[in-house]
This record gives C-alpha cells, structure tokens and sequence, in this order.
C-alpha cells in the first residue's frame, strides 16, 4: 500500500487530523480504517487520528488540536512559566463548563479538565510558543489567581513555591493581578496573600 498521499494529509495538519480533512482532501474514510487497520494511524478519540511516526507527536499539538477551545492552567501553567520545577503528572486544561463532558475521554496524554463558567474562561487567556507551537495557557496574573483560589487543592509545596516565583518574576504585573481578582471575586484573598511576600 503507499501510503505517501495519505502521511501528507497528517503532515500538512501536524501529524494529527479529524476526519474530515481526510474526506475533504478526496480520500474516503473506509481508506482511512485501511490505514488503521495496517497500523499507520491510530484513533486518538472520536473523529481524530494520529499518523503513527517514528517521532511522536507532541502532547502539545496535541492538545491544542483535539481541545482547541481548552486552556492550559494550573499547574501545567506554573510549570511552563517555570514557577515550578516538578513536571505535573497529567495535563491541567480549563474548558467551559457548558460543553459536553463526554467530549473530553481521552486515553493520552493524561489530562485533568477544569470545568469552568466561560465569564471565568476568558479572563487572562492567552497563547505562548511551546515546543515550536502555539498553545492556548491563561497568562501569569491569571494563573496565580487560580492558585490562590484553589490553595486548599494543591500541594502546599507547590503553592508557596509558584507564589514566590510570581513575586520574583520581573515580568509580574500587580496591577493586572488586582484587576483579575475583582473580575473572580477573590481579590481579599489575593491582596492578603500577596501582601504577605511583597
């Protein structure tokens, strides 16, 4: 079977397509289970597929392909900002709390999802380059709201470690922090706990 024609479809879309830029590129899917079937795709969830590489495909295209609308948040967002050292053990992705939840069953990467109200969603939404590709992550400010709101959830350890971290970061904005805070209703909180390390 040569399968060429078909890896250029995945190559063209990042290693990984839905279904329907199978189809629209003029293949038809039964050519697509073909290819499964001889173990040159896999299925990642309902209606996406991975070509099956010698190098694998990245948990960042990933995620950003299969959850377009998810963002990275918590302690996958501490940690690409380097506010902490220890790799968390799944992906943390905040999505709207209106979608369906069977949506995100996923086998890999191991991903832990945040179902959240969207007037929450957008605040502090932002993209960065990781892995030489764009990934949706709530920004700095935004991110150390969620830890002080969810200070009870996470590790002491990582809370003291990200809040420091923030407080050192020459690229911090105070300002905008306060303004988040207000936007979540959690700006006392925010104000004793970072007045405790500034």
């Amino acid at each position: 079977m040569n399968t060429t024609k078909y890896r250029k479809i995945f190559d063209e879309h990042d290693g990984i397509i839905k279904l329907s830029d199978f189809t629209n590129a003029g293949y038809h899917n039964t050519e697509l289970y073909k290819l499964m079937d001889q173990g040159y795709v896999e299925k990642i969830k309902t209606g996406y597929y991975e070509w099956v590489a010698d190098e694998m495909v990245s948990d960042a295209v990933l995620i950003s392909k299969v959850f377009p609308n998810g963002v990275v948040c918590l302690e996958s967002a501490l940690y690409l900002y380097n506010y902490i050292d220890r790799t968390p053990m799944k992906w943390h992705i905040a999505v709207s709390k209106n979608s369906s939840k069977s949506k995100y069953k996923i086998d890999y990467p191991p991903i832990e999802f945040y179902f959240i109200i969207d007037r929450y969603l957008s605040i502090g939404k932002t993209k960065i380059k990781y892995e030489g590709h764009a990934l949706t992550i709530f920004d700095r400010e935004r991110t150390i709201c969620d830890v002080i709101r969810y200070e009870k959830k996470l590790d002491s350890e990582v809370f003291i470690q990200s809040v420091k971290a923030y407080i050192n970061d020459p690229q911090r904005n105070i300002k905008v922090l306060i303004d988040y805070s207000k936007k979540m209703n959690i700006s006392n909180k925010v104000n004793r706990v970072i007045g405790l390390w500034l």
